[in-house]
């Protein structure tokens, strides 16, 4: 996903755009990850290398309705 795609979309708001970028990042880049994320899905996939790793595809995100609001 790119979030300058995301804002692009999003454009008609930048308060919407930044919300949702700074979500994004909090969901990929928080070192609290397992306290709110639930992974559902991964799958195996090759690397470049040709090498297996596993890859997340599928998760669920728990927030506070502080936040959501």
């Amino acid at each position: 996903l790119s979030v300058a795609l995301s804002g692009t979309v999003l454009s008609r708001c930048p308060a919407c755009a930044r919300n949702f970028a700074n979500l994004h990042c909090s969901n990929i880049c928080s070192p609290d990850q397992s306290l709110f994320t639930d992974v559902t899905r991964v799958v195996n996939r090759s690397t470049a290398l040709g090498g297996r790793q596993l890859a997340v595809v599928e998760y669920r995100c728990f927030y506070r309705q502080r936040l959501a609001d």
